[in-house]
C-alpha cells in the first residue's frame, strides 16, 4: 500500500514526541550520574550528606531550570541579529522575483492556516532557505533559480517548521546539549589543572573520571538531538506536500539546493544555526550517509532519501526527476550580429536583457530589422541621461530586477544592493557564443593589465563619468578579478554604471567558475 503524507506526519509526530519526552528524564539521571560521581572528587563534601533520594529532586530542579532557560532564550531577536550578519533585506517591492516569493508566502499562509510570518532575502548566490519563529528567510541563489512550484515546496518546508513551533523544540534541546557540553569541559580543565598541580593521584583521577562520564553522557545527548531534528525535517518535507500537493517539485527543489552546497558561504558555517536550513549549508559528506554514522552526526536526513520519499509519494521515478529539473526553452527568434558573427537565437526578453546590444547593431528577426530605440520604445524614459554617451534612460528589467537602460549605447544604472540578483539569475540569460566571446574578450584585458599594470584606468583608460543624478564624479574600479572588468560607481547615490555588454562580462565569467567547482 502506498504511504501517504498524512502517514508520514503521524509517524513522525510520534517519534518525536517519544524523544522529546525521553530527552527530559536522560538529563535529569545525567545530572544525578554526575553528582553521585562528584562524590569522589575534592567537592564531594558539598553533597556527602545528602540521601539518593534528594539528588534526583536536585537534578530534577536542575533540568526544569534548564528547561525554562531554554525556552527564555529561544526569542527570535537572536534570529534577527543573525540575519543582520548575513545582510538580508525585506523583499524589494520594485523586483519581480521579490514580488513573487511574498505572493508564495502569502499562499502557503492560506494553505497552513497561519498568519503571513516575516520574510527577508539573503543576498548571497547559495541556494537555501530557513524559518524560525515568525521569520522566513530565502537566499537570493533560491529566489533567482527556483521555479515558482519549486519555490512553493520550500517556502511550505519553511511554514511547516513555523506552524509547528519548531524553533521552541530546537531550541530547548540546544540549550540540554550545550549545557552538557559545558560541564564536560569545565570538566576536563578541572582534571588537566588538579593533576598538574596536585601529588595525590587520587584527586586528579576523580576529576577524569567525571570528564570521561561527562563526554559519554555528552555523545548521548547530540545522538538523541539528532535523531529528533532528523524527524523533524521529515515531518516539515511531508507538511510541504500537505500544503502544495506538489511533491515532484519539492524533489526538484531538494535536488537544487543540495547541488549547490559547494559554493561555500562562511556565514552559514555557524553550527549554532545549521540546523535550521531546509539542508545543511556546510558541505559535509556525512550528511549523505545512511545508517549508524549518519544517524550520530547528521541534523538533516540524507537528501537522496528524502527525494526519494517526494518520488514515492508523487508515484514518479527518476526520469520524471531528470525532467522537471531541465529548464524550458521559450521560444527563440532573434539574431544579434556582434564583431560579424550572427549570436543567437535570442527570445525578445533575452534580447532585451544584451546590454551590449547597443547604436548600430543590428537585430535580425521574422518582422526584419529593428533598432534599439524601438525594442525600448515599451518602456518609460526617465529624467536623467547616460553618463557615457548621454543618451535617454529607460526604467526596465534585467532577470526582472529595476534597472535604467540607455536607449544609445545600451549601458545600464543598478542599484548597488540589486547588482547581486542579476548575477544569481544569470543561469537562463547566457548563450554559448557569449561565454566564448567573453573568454576572449578578457584574456585581451589580461595583455593590457600586464602591459600598462594592474588598474581600471588600464584596462579603461576614458575619462571619469559624472553619475546622472548627482552629479559628483564617479569612482572607477575593478567589480572583481575574474573578468578583470572596470566599472564606475557613485559612493553617494550608491549607484553603479556598467558599459555597453560589462553585465555580460561578470555574469558569463562567474558562470565558467561555477562549472568548474560544482
Amino acid at each position: 500500500m502506498k504511504t501517504t503524507f498524512w502517514e508520514i506526519q503521524r509517524k513522525k509526530k510520534r517519534a518525536i514526541t517519544l524523544l522529546f519526552i525521553i530527552f527530559f528524564p536522560f538529563f535529569t539521571l545525567s545530572l544525578f550520574g554526575l553528582l553521585e560521581i562528584l562524590r569522589l572528587t575534592s567537592f564531594g563534601f558539598l553533597i556527602r550528606g545528602a540521601s539518593p533520594l534528594e539528588l534526583l529532586l536536585l537534578s530534577a530542579l536542575a533540568s526544569i531550570l534548564v528547561y525554562i532557560i531554554g525556552i527564555a532564550g529561544a526569542r527570535r531577536e537572536r534570529i534577527l541579529r543573525y540575519l543582520e550578519i548575513l545582510k538580508a533585506q525585506k523583499p524589494d517591492k520594485d523586483d519581480l522575483k521579490h514580488k513573487q516569493v511574498e505572493n508564495v508566502v502569502n499562499e502557503m499562509s492560506v494553505a497552513a492556516t497561519v498568519s503571513p510570518p516575516e520574510v527577508y532575502i539573503i543576498p548571497v548566490l547559495a541556494k537555501n532557505a530557513f524559518s524560525a519563529f515568525n521569520i522566513i528567510a530565502i537566499t537570493e541563489g533560491a529566489v533567482s533559480s527556483l521555479e515558482r512550484d519549486e519555490l512553493q515546496g520550500v517556502i511550505a518546508h519553511e511554514m511547516a517548521h513555523y506552524l509547528n513551533g519548531d524553533s521552541y523544540y530546537k531550541g530547548i534541546l540546544s540549550t540540554f546539549v550545550m549545557t552538557l557540553s559545558f560541564f564536560s569541559s569545565a570538566s576536563f580543565y578541572l582534571a588537566a589543572g588538579s593533576s598538574s598541580r596536585s601529588k595525590k593521584k587520587g584527586i586528579g583521577g576523580g576529576f577524569w573520571l567525571v570528564f570521561i562520564y561527562l563526554m559519554f553522557v555528552e555523545f548521548l545527548s547530540r545522538l538523541i538531538n539528532s535523531l529528533i531534528s532528523r524527524e523533524i525535517e521529515e515531518r516539515a518535507d511531508a507538511m510541504a506536500v500537505q500544503f502544495t500537493r506538489n511533491p515532484l517539485s519539492f524533489a526538484s527543489a531538494l535536488w537544487k539546493v543540495s547541488r549547490d552546497r559547494t559554493r561555500g558561504i562562511s556565514a552559514f558555517n555557524n553550527p549554532a544555526m545549521a540546523s535550521l536550513f531546509i539542508v545543511n549549508p556546510t558541505i559535509k559528506g556525512i550528511d549523505e550517509i545512511s545508517g549508524f554514522l549518519g544517524n550520530i552526526f547528521s541534523t538533516h536526513p540524507p537528501v537522496k532519501k528524502r527525494i526519494k520519499t517526494m518520488l514515492e509519494l508523487a508515484g514518479v521515478g527518476e526520469k520524471e526527476l531528470i525532467e522537471k529539473v531541465k529548464v524550458s526553452s521559450p521560444k527563440r527568434e532573434w539574431w544579434v550580429e556582434k564583431d560579424e558573427t550572427w549570436l543567437g537565437p535570442f527570445s525578445m526578453e533575452e534580447l532585451l536583457e544584451k546590454t551590449w546590444i547597443g547604436e548600430g547593431v543590428k537585430i535580425k528577426g521574422k518582422t526584419g530589422i529593428v533598432t534599439l530605440k524601438e525594442l525600448l520604445s515599451r518602456f518609460k524614459p526617465t529624467e536623467g541621461n547616460c553618463p557615457r554617451c548621454n543618451g535617454p534612460l529607460f526604467y526596465t528589467y534585467y532577470e526582472n530586477v529595476p534597472i535604467l537602460r540607455c536607449g544609445r549605447c545600451g549601458g545600464i544604472i543598478v542599484r548597488e544592493d540589486r547588482v547581486l540578483r542579476i548575477i544569481a539569475r544569470e543561469e537562463d540569460n547566457l548563450s554559448a557564443e557569449e561565454i566564448k566571446y567573453t573568454k576572449k574578450i578578457v584574456e585581451e584585458k589580461k595583455e593590457k593589465l600586464f602591459s600598462y599594470g594592474t588598474t581600471p584606468r588600464a584596462v579603461d583608460p576614458t575619462e571619469p563619468l559624472r553619475c546622472p543624478f548627482c552629479g559628483k564624479p564617479m569612482q572607477r574600479r575593478f567589480f572583481n578579478f575574474i573578468t578583470y572588468t572596470p566599472v564606475d560607481y557613485c559612493p553617494k547615490c550608491r549607484l553603479y554604471f556598467f558599459d555597453s555588454g560589462e553585465i555580460e562580462m561578470i555574469t558569463a565569467g562567474l558562470k565558467r567558475v561555477n562549472i568548474l567547482y560544482t
